[in-house]
Order: C-alpha cells, then sequence, then structure tokens
C-alpha cells in the first residue's frame, strides 16, 4: 500500500465505527498493529457507509440506486468536480492502494439490493457475495501489505465465506426489508413470519449454505500463509470468529425465525485462547504458500468476474 497516509482524526473515527458496528473486527484488529488496524477500519467504515446508503430507510429504492451510481461515477473520474463525502473517502483509499476497480464491483453489488432480491440459484447468490464481500477480501489484501497474487483468490474466499454466514444469520431481518438471499422458492413473506410449512425447506437451505461457507473459511485459512506474518492471526481470528456464527446458528437448529445470532465477548475470548496454538503455528511458520492448490471448483460460478476469473482457468 501506498506511504501516503490518513489523518489522526480520521483514522480515530473509523476504529470508533469499528467498535461500534464491527465488533468481531475490532477484536481482531487488536493483532494487526496500530497502523494496519487503522487502514483496516478506515476500509471497514467506508464499506458501511455504502451499505447504509443501500439500505437506508425511508429513501426509495430509485433514489438509493442513484446515490450509488452517482457514488461509483465520482469514483472513477479522474477529477470530479463535486464529489459526495462517501467518494472522497473511497477515491482516497485508492490512492494508498485498494484496488479500484473492486471498489466498483462492490459498489454494483450493493446496487443490486435496491433491486428485489429473490435469488433462486446457487450462482445468483455466489456472483453477489463476490460482488459485496469478496471484493472486500482484494481490497484487504492492500491494506495488509499482500503482494503476491496468488494470495487473491484465498482473500476472496474469506469475503465469500462471511457473506453467506451473514445470509445464514440475518435470515429474518433480511426478509423485514423483502430481500431472499437463500436461493429456495419460499415467499418472502413465509420467511417473516416462519410458517411452520415452510420451515423445513428454509432450515436446509441454511444449512447447505453453512457447509458452503465452510468450504471457503477452510480454503481461506489455507491462504493465510500468504500474508505478512504480522497479519496472519488477526486474520485468522477474524475467520473463526465469524465462523462461530455459522457454528452457534446450528447449534440453535437454524431457527431464523428467533432473531439474530451474536457471539458475545466472553465467547470471543475462549475462542482466543483456544486458537492460541494455531495462532503460534501461523506466526512461525516459514513457508510461503498453502499445501495445496487454490480449488477451482470453489470459484466455478465466477466465470468472467475480475480476479476470480483469472484464478478459475
Amino acid at each position: 500500500m501506498s506511504k501516503q497516509t490518513v489523518s489522526s482524526a480520521l483514522r480515530q473515527e473509523a476504529l470508533n465505527t469499528l467498535a461500534t458496528h464491527g465488533k468481531t473486527f475490532y477484536w481482531a484488529a487488536f493483532f494487526l498493529g496500530k497502523d494496519r488496524a487503522a487502514l483496516a477500519a478506515l476500509l471497514y467504515t467506508s464499506c458501511r457507509q455504502l451499505d447504509d446508503i443501500a439500505d437506508e430507510p425511508g429513501k426509495g429504492n430509485e433514489l438509493r440506486r442513484c446515490v450509488l451510481e452517482q457514488i461509483k461515477s465520482e469514483i472513477a473520474q479522474s477529477a470530479p468536480t463535486q464529489c459526495h463525502q462517501v467518494s472522497a473517502a473511497w477515491r482516497q483509499l485508492i490512492q494508498l492502494g485498494v484496488d479500484a476497480e473492486a471498489v466498483s464491483m462492490l459498489i454494483e453489488g450493493l446496487i443490486q439490493d435496491t433491486h428485489l432480491v429473490f435469488f433462486r440459484q446457487q450462482r445468483d447468490l455466489d456472483r453477489y457475495c463476490y460482488r459485496v464481500a469478496g471484493t472486500v477480501g482484494i481490497m484487504m489484501c492492500a491494506v495488509l501489505g499482500v503482494r503476491n497474487r496468488e494470495a487473491i483468490p484465498y482473500a476472496i474466499d474469506l469475503g465469500i465465506a462471511m457473506q453467506l454466514t451473514n445470509i445464514c444469520r440475518d435470515v429474518l431481518e433480511d426478509a423485514s426489508l423483502g430481500r431472499r438471499y437463500l436461493p429456495i422458492d419460499v415467499p418472502v413473506e413465509m420467511l417473516r413470519t416462519a410458517q411452520h410449512e415452510s420451515r423445513h425447506e428454509v432450515v436446509e437451505a441454511i444449512d447447505a449454505q453453512l457447509v458452503r461457507a465452510e468450504q471457503f473459511y477452510k480454503s481461506a485459512l489455507s491462504g493465510l500463509i500468504y500474508l505478512p506474518r504480522g497479519s496472519r492471526v488477526a486474520i485468522y481470528l477474524a475467520a473463526i470468529l465469524y465462523r462461530a456464527i455459522g457454528h452457534k446458528l446450528r447449534a440453535r437448529q437454524y431457527a431464523w425465525w428467533k432473531g439474530r445470532v451474536i457471539v458475545s465477548g466472553a465467547q470471543k475470548l475462549l475462542i482466543t485462547l483456544g486458537a492460541l496454538p494455531a495462532m503460534i503455528r501461523l506466526c512461525t511458520a516459514s513457508k510461503l504458500k498453502p499445501d495445496s492448490a487454490h480449488s477451482r471448483a470453489l470459484h466455478r460460478y465466477l466465470e468472467g468476474m475480475a480476479y476470480a476469473d483469472d484464478q478459475a482457468h
């Protein structure tokens, strides 16, 4: 990443946002070091600002879509005459080394959320997850100082794994927004009310996506070896703490109608302590590549998409 820096005030604001809205990532960021943690927090905050625009209550889909399109256009311009506050933050991140094409794809995914979302096929879900989360993995490579392009598919995998976890955790919340990300034919109204006749199909769908998320997590964890030693522990913790959400949901028998699953601070501490041997191994590992090549099958639905497609064929 470029040696340019951001102001201490902006960094602190980003860390405060991370502490409030991204507790799992804030916990993991302690292991990144001050400078990397601040940049990661700035990236998180900028992503959240875009997400808030896509979900902003009281504004119609068309208006939210127009704002996102405007931001996307301003980021792409070399010298925009006017610049939305969010656009300015992203332009600064790009100057610091964040991939501009990944930012554009992220916004495309969020624009997708301003339309009716009723996925029917796994392909549609995977491509959406790539846009809104796999791209963030690509951006994090710049934040963490990763130089080897072979790390990118593993970074994409971690983003997709986390997004699949999100989707499984937030079935009820998404349904309240009129969205159904699970590739099933159950009407969104039945997701909101959790009618008994639909529960079995929804439970099976959640289980299937958590199984797929586990495949992506395993791949992503095997690729941590590409990261600088100082970043491995933080990303490892972020991955296993987020994966724990899926484990808790499974233990609750996938009862999405009971609301969002949360991993408490005490549980985070226990998971962290239990992961100490693995963290030590990561810090001391000398090899620079995973034991096996990246699985092309994981990206089979991402044909034609930048970075992912390069690795899939």
